[in-house]
């Protein structure tokens, strides 16, 4: 290649533009996306903007809106991401777990469109209720694991005694709290680490017995305070004696709900309202928010411990190479389009599935390879549309479908399948889109909730909790409540666009 060549293609590739081919819109590919899809995991380059391709996933997620049913094996009432009218079989975890059933298979035909095959499939494979493996006395959960004594606890591990928390990790004795990692006695907190006994704080690390704080480090006994680092005893950033601020604090009566709710009020109007919401921690080359050692990681939210990710949100523990994923965990690697994906190798567009590699479009795999088109399976290779194939006739019929498919190989699968709509998917509980603008992409609407005039009750672990930390009975709706804590999250995220 001549010099001049080189410089055009070089400029090319770096300048790379291509148009939505759902929207129209045009959306740009880095060098680093071309090297991953091309080299890493051999798929074509995207037909679609990146939000399309998130649209795509979440339209297969539902971490928060959860529906009394029967559960189709055993006919007990059960909670379900899935309501009644969904049409396919839905089994509680404890039964979908066991070998009393079999996932029904079909045959592949190569003439037909795949899609529509796999969409036959999924209408008569059961799916799971809710993901909660290894919880202890948990009913009330999804997205979470190995956790004891928890109550409308969200894609939350490792916990005890939490309640309405979300995106909360090895958390004790936390509630109505999200996005928070190693805490306990902790009540309205977003954002925190190594927190304890803190009411009402937002991106505090390595602190206790706050109140009201924002951006506060390494900090005790602090009241209505912002950006300070190692402090004692300040009440609203001005430092006080050890009595002076003791005489001020127990003036204070947190468990009265008027009293809390205006120090909130004016909390969130003077200390938040327009100031910078990032957390971003030993990060090398990296861009997004809520970052924590992470290296060449680009577009990226709520990601920890990773290298060369891109469009990631929601992941931990030492992942890499994994691009326009959800809640990837665990030394997952090779991973394009994913959703829930743990100890998993070599897989694009694959949902709900735990130490599973080389496998493609398929939901629910448990130690499978070699999978294309599956639901529901364990511990099986060289699948398609959940039948048993030699390996030698998978790979033949792997590569009729991926030529089959063209381009659109390692797309999102089509919105047309997303078992959720716009308002039960977790897309809504990120991004606010009308219903002219989900329609317009071919996707369902559903049914707004109107939060404010539902009911909620009271539980008597949470009256307990919120007696011992010292805070008040909530008189909202806990969705509303969760709106509230994210709400600068949201925001924050918005100003990258």
């Amino acid at each position: 290649m001549k010099f001049i060549d080189k410089i055009l293609f070089l400029w090319f590739i770096r300048n790379m533009k291509r148009i939505c081919r759902l929207t129209g819109e045009e959306f740009e590919i880095t060098p680093q996306e071309i090297e991953f899809m091309e080299k890493k995991m051999e798929l074509p380059l995207p037909v679609y903007s990146p939000k399309v391709r998130e649209i795509g996933r979440m339209g297969f997620r539902n971490d928060r809106n959860l529906y009394m049913r029967n559960c189709d094996a055993t006919g007990e009432r059960i909670l379900s991401v899935y309501d009644q009218s969904h049409p396919f079989p839905v089994y509680k975890y404890d039964y979908w777990i066991t070998d009393e059933w079999f996932p029904p298979e079909i045959d592949f035909d190569p003439d037909k469109d795949f899609f529509e095959q796999f969409a036959e499939l999924d209408r008569i494979t059961p799916h799971v209720n809710l993901f909660n493996p290894y919880n202890e006395n948990c009913d009330y959960v999804n997205a979470a694991e190995k956790n004891k004594n928890c109550y409308m606890h969200i894609l939350s591990d490792r916990c005890e005694d939490c309640y309405y928390t979300h995106a909360v990790f090895a958390c004790r004795d936390c509630i109505d709290s999200a996005y928070t990692i190693n805490s306990e006695l902790c009540y309205e907190c977003t954002d925190c680490r190594n927190c304890y006994h803190c009411r009402m704080c937002f991106l505090c690390d390595n602190s206790s017995d706050l109140s009201f704080c924002f951006e506060c480090r390494g900090c005790k006994n602090c009241f209505f305070c912002s950006g300070l680092k190692n402090q004692r005893y300040c009440f609203e950033n001005k430092q006080l004696s050890k009595e002076e601020y003791e005489a001020k604090i127990t003036e204070i009566d947190f468990e009265n709900y008027d009293v809390f709710d205006e120090y909130k009020k004016r909390f969130l109007e003077e200390m938040v309202e327009g100031k910078p919401y990032r957390r971003m921690i030993n990060n090398e080359n990296s861009d997004g928010n809520f970052l924590i050692n992470t290296k060449k990681c680009h577009r990226c939210f709520d990601l920890e411990d990773a290298e060369d990710c891109f469009y990631v949100r929601v992941g931990s523990n030492n992942i890499k190479d994994v691009e326009h994923s959800y809640a990837i965990v665990d030394g997952s690697q090779l991973i394009c389009g994913n959703i829930s994906t743990t100890e998993s190798y070599n897989c694009h567009n694959v949902i709900g599935c735990w130490t599973t590699k080389d496998s493609f479009y398929s939901l629910f795999l448990q130690g499978c390879s070699n999978c294309i088109g599956c639901i529901s399976l364990r511990r099986k290779k060289y699948c398609i549309l959940n039948k048993q194939y030699s390996e030698e006739e998978y790979q033949k019929l792997k590569a009729q479908i991926v030529e089959k498919m063209g381009d659109y190989y390692g797309s999102p699968f089509p919105l047309k399948l997303a078992p959720f709509t716009y308002q039960d998917s977790s897309y809504s509980d990120y991004y606010d889109m009308s219903r002219e603008e989900v329609e317009k992409l071919g996707w369902k609407y559903g049914q707004k909730k109107e939060i404010e005039e539902k009911a909620f009750k009271i539980i008597d672990p949470e009256k307990k909790l919120l007696r011992k930390i010292g805070s008040p009975l909530p008189r909202k709706h806990y969705e509303l409540r969760f709106l509230e804590r994210v709400k600068y999250r949201k925001e924050a995220e918005k100003l990258m666009e």
